[in-house]
């Protein structure tokens, strides 16, 4: 069986086989970016086409009616891009493109994510990188880590891994997340000890 040969992409300036952006090697592509700057036209540059054209771009049908994003993901697993030269979460730029304004102090919950079961959560979660705005729902912090597969676990448990109650009088919510009052006083006095 023979392997069909894979086109090599050259340089559109030089022909070198060195492929780096835009059509070009790293050297001649360089020189396309000063020459933008001198003319004025660098801002075309930075901003690749229209946002929602190129997040669409990005995007394949996954399960669940899902819109998975294809594009660069951060180290969390949620699609990344730039919009007008300033890096954001590509679930949050396609709402705002498409919908709307996400409210002060609110965040945007993968609706898809709390219906699947079969999904365990963390970095490698497929629903992070879903951008189907009819999937995504502004909710306070707070709710976002309620409705999270790591709420159902962790908020069944009654003591903190010191063996401290998680009671009314020892708890302390900040954030959607619980803290106990007695282990936050050890430490500050471990370190006033310290300190002293």
């Amino acid at each position: 069986m023979t392997e069909t040969p894979v086109a090599v992409r050259r340089c559109i300036e030089c022909g070198s086989k060195k492929f780096y952006a835009r059509e070009r090697c790293q050297t001649c592509y360089g020189r396309y970016r000063r020459r933008l700057k001198r003319t004025g036209e660098f801002r075309l540059i930075l901003i690749h086409g229209v946002p929602l054209q190129r997040l669409m771009a990005r995007t394949e049908p996954g399960p669940n009616e899902c819109l998975l994003y294809t594009g660069t993901l951060s180290k969390q697993g949620y699609g990344q891009i730039s919009v007008n030269g300033a890096r954001t979460l590509a679930h949050r730029a396609i709402y705002e493109l498409t919908v709307g304004p996400i409210p002060d102090g609110m965040f945007l919950d993968h609706t898809c994510h709390n219906r699947d079961d079969s999904c365990r959560g963390g970095d490698t979660c497929q629903h992070r990188r879903c951008v189907n705005v009819a999937h995504l729902e502004p909710v306070t912090s707070a709710e976002n880590t309620r409705r999270g597969k790591g709420w159902a676990t962790n908020g069944t448990k009654t003591h903190c891994p010191q063996g401290h109650p998680y009671d009314v009088t020892n708890t302390h919510i900040y954030d959607g997340r619980r803290y106990c009052r007695a282990c936050n006083r050890a430490i500050k006095n471990r370190t006033a000890k310290e300190a002293s």
